[in-house]
């Protein structure tokens, strides 16, 4: 096997975001770069590297959470960053697609505290760009040759398939008694997790790990997944836009059957039969938002939101500890776990 293995990877200090950053951001943006020029720069404003007029842009590049884990998990399996280094750039140009067409399903006009690209460049073009990055991903992954490579492309190529049924999934989600929330569950599985499992079992792939390790890191992703999605339902509702830059309760004024919404809809009682009558209502008054959100409260939508994704984010933790990554991986990963669901730090 040519992958070089680090030494001492239980006393080695964690790896820092500036190392992440420093070692898939370059490849990101040569990559783009190569695309046809109207692609690369609506690719590349979605990304932060430049303003709508082509000019270096100080916008932020995201958090690269996923190329983190991923590199976090290799640390872990005694690989360098360097050894999964297009990998985790290539999830995270897959990740940003799944942005650029959200964000025209959802008509979302802002990303990250701007104009969201669709709003800057069209519709058509954004989904154009968001192809494109499928597309430079699943060919950066195809191009490696190290250790494992058949296995990681197949994965890679699940993991793309598994979002796009999870998207679609999303948008056939119906209210009903158990059957809203198993729907939902099913969802998140393939949009939201699938690129997590992809991002920490890769590493394993490329170390040659056994298949219990893999199913361990697999079960991770999965479970964070669900965490990380359920959190962000809540968080549509009730956080805060200084932290998610978007504004709050764009997915009741879409009516998107969030998971605290389904709890609530399916809920006995005066709450839960007054959210039905209002949520088919027209209205997208901060109102009218303002009084469907109390009622999810009132109905336990946000209670059991989450409550749930405390126990994903538990059962994830618990599965991590299952794949025998060095100490301190572990610990750097149960952290970043943390962090991603409930926005620490």
């Amino acid at each position: 096997m040519s992958t070089h293995v680090a030494a001492s990877t239980g006393s080695r200090a964690l790896l820092s975001p500036r190392v992440v950053r420093s070692t898939v951001v370059p490849v990101i943006r040569h990559q783009v770069s190569a695309l046809e020029p109207t692609l690369a720069r609506i690719c590349g404003y979605h990304l932060g590297f430049i303003d709508e007029h082509g000019d270096p842009s100080s916008g932020g590049d995201g958090k690269l959470t996923r190329a983190g884990l991923m590199m976090a998990v290799a640390d872990g399996v005694g690989l360098r960053p360097e050894d999964v280094q297009s990998q985790a750039a290539a999830v995270e140009l897959l990740h940003n697609a799944t942005l650029l067409h959200d964000d025209i399903a959802d008509t979302d006009e802002l990303r990250r505290g701007r104009a969201a690209a669709w709003k800057v460049f069209g519709v058509s073009l954004a989904i154009h760009a968001g192809n494109a990055l499928q597309a430079l991903g699943l060919q950066m992954v195809v191009d490696d040759s190290g250790p494992g490579h058949q296995k990681i492309a197949r994965s890679f190529a699940e993991a793309l398939s598994l979002v796009h049924a999870g998207q679609a999934r999303e948008l056939a989600l119906r209210p009903g008694p158990g059957s809203g929330t198993a729907a939902y569950e099913q969802m998140v599985k393939e949009k939201a997790s699938a690129l997590l499992e992809f991002s920490l079992a890769t590493p394993a792939l490329r170390a040659e790990k056994p298949e219990n390790v893999l199913t361990a890191l697999r079960g991770a992703g999965r479970h964070l997944g669900i965490a990380l999605q359920i959190s962000n339902d809540v968080e549509d509702i009730w956080g805060d836009p200084a932290m998610t830059g978007k504004p709050l309760r764009g997915d009741l004024k879409r009516r998107n059957l969030t998971f605290p919404v389904l709890v609530a809809l399916s809920a006995d009682g005066p709450a839960g039969n007054r959210l039905n009558r209002l949520w088919h209502a027209d209205s997208t008054t901060e109102t009218h938002l303002q009084s469907l959100a109390d009622l999810i409260d009132e109905a336990g939508g946000r209670h059991s939101a989450q409550q749930l994704s405390r126990q994903h984010l538990d059962s994830a933790v618990e599965h991590l500890g299952r794949a025998g990554l060095s100490p301190a991986a572990t610990t750097e990963l149960t952290t970043l776990f943390d962090r991603i669901v409930n926005r620490a730090a």
